[in-house]
């Protein structure tokens, strides 16, 4: 009889020599455990986890606070800027003016989700909303004014989408506004190019009521501020018309999207 110690207790084993013998070391792996002793606590599978091998516990790394956001998409980030902030191409933003990085946009929306929407540093001109008077599949109709619309993109996907499904190479001949905006592409980011969006009612509404310190953030990097004129939104109201927003005054109105008016983009992050 030989006697082991494992773990603080005594474990007798009988070797016989006409037994299969086990190595010592093997006996010394024999512990008394559990998954959550060996840090493995979570019950759901993770990415870059690793699962317990004695059962449905996984072992999850903790997750990290983003460096700055994905230029183009929501990753939450906005969550830790402020409107008026100016963004960088690196992703993040700041309220103050910061030597060797370079801003692309200042940022003019922040919704519940941690999603905003920072605008151009320049605007592109004045274009039809469209040279066609169609009720777009799949775009919402505002009756009212749509102070209520965030959708900047997902308004400026569907027409693009639409428009280029009827027309295909064609399709920016029929939606100026939308088009240019798609196409933009800063010199500070030219990899943006097919993210930024016209923005809708809600986000223009959301510039109007922080209007004094955008322009400030604006002035600081020596960009054109906001200025009196009428925007176009990617909010539409009917087949003939869709909502333009006045900057002096901040109210909308419904224009016969033939009608040229101010576009400038706005970038999700």
């Amino acid at each position: 009889m030989r006697v082991f110690r494992s773990a603080g207790k005594k474990v007798y084993f009988t070797l016989l020599a006409s037994s299969f013998m086990f190595p010592i070391s093997a006996f010394a792996q024999c512990v008394e455990t559990d998954c959550n002793t060996l840090g493995y606590d979570s019950t759901t599978a993770c990415d870059n986890g690793i699962k317990c091998p004695f059962g449905e516990y996984w072992a999850c790394p903790e997750p990290k606070e983003p460096e700055g956001a994905v230029l183009g998409q929501c990753t939450g980030y906005a969550k830790n800027c402020k409107i008026a902030d100016i963004l960088y191409t690196d992703g993040t933003c700041s309220a103050d003016v910061i030597s060797g990085k370079t801003p692309v946009g200042v940022v003019v929306y922040i919704g519940g989700d941690g999603c905003g929407q920072a605008l151009a540093l320049e605007g592109l001109g004045e274009y039809p909303w469209s040279t066609e008077q169609v009720d777009i599949p799949d775009l919402p109709n505002y009756s009212s004014e749509p102070i209520n619309d965030f959708s900047s993109c997902e308004n400026t996907k569907t027409v693009i989408d639409y428009s280029y499904k009827q027309y295909g190479d064609s399709a920016y001949k029929y939606y100026p506004a939308f088009w240019q905006v798609y196409n933009y592409a800063p010199s500070s980011m030219p990899e943006t190019k097919g993210k930024w969006c016209l923005p809708a009612g809600g986000v223009l509404n959301s510039i109007y009521q922080n209007k004094t310190a955008i322009d400030q953030s604006l002035t600081r990097i020596n960009k054109p501020n906001i200025g009196n004129s009428y925007w176009w939104s990617s909010s539409e109201n009917t087949n003939y018309y869709a909502w333009y927003w006045g900057a002096s005054s901040g109210e909308f109105g419904n224009r016969n999207k033939l009608y040229g008016d101010y576009v400038r983009p706005v970038l999700a992050f």
